[in-house]
């Protein structure tokens, strides 16, 4: 098949953008060539279309024949029935190929990626399906999960495009709608320039043009959370509910704002609990809103639901760190000591390759939680001087006072003995200290 002879041919078509051969995911190894061959192409010829027929996958690395490979490329992007993209490993050029879908069609796009894989800010707003592979179990459960919304997304045919509904809710907007596009171009430059404030500032003109517009309230909220301003926060997320009420991402990120709002201010009495627990009834495979209900729910004190929470979030996250650490540290607060396992002492291992390698980016990734994380893995597996050191690295890359006083209350509630509980005291009033500092 060649693009050469018009759409018509593209009509079952579903393009697979994803990357080729074995890729590094979250420090894993994974060899996508399998993954094609035993998850998605059975997964997606197994799609019924709406109108009678199956589609047909195709990769485009499988085209045997002579040809401009971009050009190719560019035609199944444009003219297929279905893009499915895989950003597991954040692959350049899968992320390139989905914008190009973006721009190109308003409905008949999905995305998947391997749980535990960080899912980066420009598409932390749009869904994004998780899945599992590498056993037989892990694989028929993503072949069916894949079969399930592909063909849903078939049958409704919704807008799944956010460039398409910018674009449509600039052209509804006429005389603003300029000014709606230079508002979040310099968002977005913001946000690259690692500006959040300016980033903040823009999004909020463009609400200002467009009030309706649910991901622009998503967007600033985000934003707002992650420069310390909770009560911007709950406003952004309140209005994107309002706009969106089945949102779940925009619930979970509601509950996490009140949670922390209602920990700083007694003028907000919600815990956030009812939002989270709304996020999860949504979506249950949403392994952050899992673990912030854990959050919730470890300072009520309910450790019991609790545990039950983190582990979910283990489960849905395949082990990503902050549930697991969570779930040792509420473990060992029910019982009264720190017991690891040797399943437990190798997830850690896990963790604390995967937080290395963020840590070690210029600039680190997820900074400050990623030396967090790498300074109480390093706690647990009997090296206090690394915990120290890390912790002050976790210090220094931290923008404002909570984000050193939430891991200090986080580790409050583990008891340890010897060096490893005298290096513990000694973080702890590190962190207090600095949250002190910068909170002035």
């Amino acid at each position: 098949m060649t693009g050469s002879s018009g759409p018509a041919l593209y009509e079952q078509l579903c393009f697979v953008a994803m990357p080729f051969g074995v890729k590094d995911v979250g420090g894993q190894p994974v060899d996508f060539d399998r993954l094609y061959d035993a998850v998605f192409e059975p997964a997606l010829s197994g799609v019924s279309l709406p109108e009678g027929g199956r589609l047909v996958p195709h990769r485009a690395d499988r085209d045997f024949y002579a040809g401009v490979i971009d050009e190719d490329m560019y035609r199944y992007l444009e003219y297929s029935r279905f893009v499915l993209a895989d950003i597991s490993g954040q692959n350049p050029n899968v992320f390139y190929e989905l914008g190009v879908r973006h721009r190109s069609r308003e409905s008949g796009t999905a995305i998947f990626q391997q749980i535990g894989d960080p899912i980066p800010f420009d598409v932390s707003h749009v869904r994004v399906f998780p899945y599992t592979q590498g056993s037989d179990a892990a694989d028929a459960e993503a072949r069916s999960l894949i079969e399930r919304v592909v063909t849903e997304s078939l049958r409704r045919n919704r807008l799944d495009s956010p460039v398409a509904a910018a674009l449509r809710a600039q052209r509804e907007g006429q005389g603003a709608d300029r000014l709606l596009d230079r508002a979040l171009m310099e968002a977005e430059n913001a946000i690259r320039a690692e500006d959040r404030p300016r980033a903040v500032q823009a999004y909020r003109r463009a609400i200002r043009l467009d009030p309706e517009n649910f991901t622009l309230h998503l967007e600033a909220g985000i934003l707002l959370r992650d420069t310390g301003d909770w009560p911007g926060a709950v406003e952004a997320q309140r209005e994107a509910v309002r706009i969106e009420p089945e949102a779940a991402a925009a619930w979970r990120e509601l509950g996490v704002a009140l949670n922390k709002l209602h920990a700083r201010s007694d003028d907000e009495p919600r815990t956030g609990e009812a939002e989270l627990r709304r996020a999860v009834e949504l979506d249950p495979h949403d392994s952050d809103a899992w673990a912030s209900l854990g959050g919730v729910l470890k300072r009520k004190p309910d450790y019991e639901g609790a545990l039950d929470s983190y582990e979910r979030a283990v489960a849905e996250s395949g082990g990503a760190s902050y549930p697991l650490l969570n779930a040792m540290k509420v473990r060992a607060a029910i019982s009264g000591k720190l017991d690891l396992s040797d399943a437990d002492r190798i997830r850690l291992r896990r963790v604390q390759r995967r937080r290395a390698r963020q840590a070690e980016q210029d600039p680190p990734y997820d900074a400050p939680w990623s030396f967090f994380d790498l300074a109480e893995v390093l706690l647990y597996l009997d090296d206090p001087n690394g915990f120290l050191r890390y912790l002050d690295e976790g210090v220094l890359h931290s923008a404002h006072g909570w984000q050193p006083g939430t891991f200090a209350d986080s580790l409050q509630i583990v008891s340890l003995d010897g060096p490893k509980g005298e290096a513990l005291a000694q973080g702890v009033l590190r962190l207090r200290s600095a949250a002190a500092a910068l909170s002035v």
